[in-house]
């Protein structure tokens, strides 16, 4: 699953990756949880859009937990996702995302080259509140020794599909990304506090600066 994540890119580096104008106040986050605001990039009819929207959905019948993730597997068969899958597609603005593996050991992955991270995601407006979740996939097998799950993350060639394309399109798109791709190493227990957001939390614990550093961390895990 994913659920937390950082965001940490500038105005300047999300106009020169999706062309859009940032006209909000944006500052980085490294602790984005389930019911915050985060920096999503949506299609509104001819135009790509770079808006703010809340982390999550409220299940029926007063269940007081949220939806946060939707499985790629079905999310265009299941009927709180469906309409979002065929009509409403996003990209989620991350730059890497958090993980926990027993016992309770958070994780930071991220891209190997540090870029933006677009995460998949699909996008509801119910009544005056923007609001999304982020799709996942199986992990990969590497990453599995982490957690069975994980988001699925867009390539940049990738982006103008899913935002725009036919639902087949969108499909196609829903593949495990490899764990080539990232890199990953053990970071502070904070993280786990919803409150707690700066930027030392995606310090690498003492020993795992190499993992950290690596272009691609093959079979090391420990």
């Amino acid at each position: 699953m994913c659920g937390r994540f950082t965001s940490t890119a500038t105005p300047e580096e999300l106009m020169r990756r999706f062309g859009v104008i940032i006209t909000e106040n944006l500052r980085p986050r490294w602790n984005v949880a389930p019911s915050q605001s985060a920096t999503v990039i949506i299609r509104d009819g001819l135009h790509t859009e770079a808006i703010s929207a809340k982390w999550g959905l409220r299940h029926a019948g007063g269940n007081k937990s949220m939806l946060i993730n939707a499985r790629m597997e079905t999310a265009n068969e299941k009927p709180t996702f469906s309409g979002a899958f065929l009509h409403s597609r996003c990209i989620v603005v991350a730059s890497g995302w958090y993980e926990w593996s027993a016992p309770k050991t958070p994780w930071h992955i991220k891209l190997c080259n540090g870029g933006v991270l677009s995460m998949a995601g699909l996008f509801f407006r119910l009544g005056a509140q923007s609001r999304f979740v982020i799709l996942t996939s199986a992990a990969d097998q590497k990453l599995k020794k982490i957690h069975h799950r994980q988001p699925l993350v867009l390539g940049a060639g990738d982006e103008e599909n899913w935002l725009n394309g036919s639902a087949d399109q969108a499909s196609a798109l829903c593949k495990v990304t490899p764990a080539s791709r990232f890199n990953w190493y053990r970071v502070s227990p904070d993280v786990g506090k919803v409150a707690v957001d700066h930027p030392d939390l995606i310090t690498p614990l003492k020993g795992d600066e190499f993992l950290a550093a690596k272009d691609n961390q093959g079979d090391l895990f420990y």
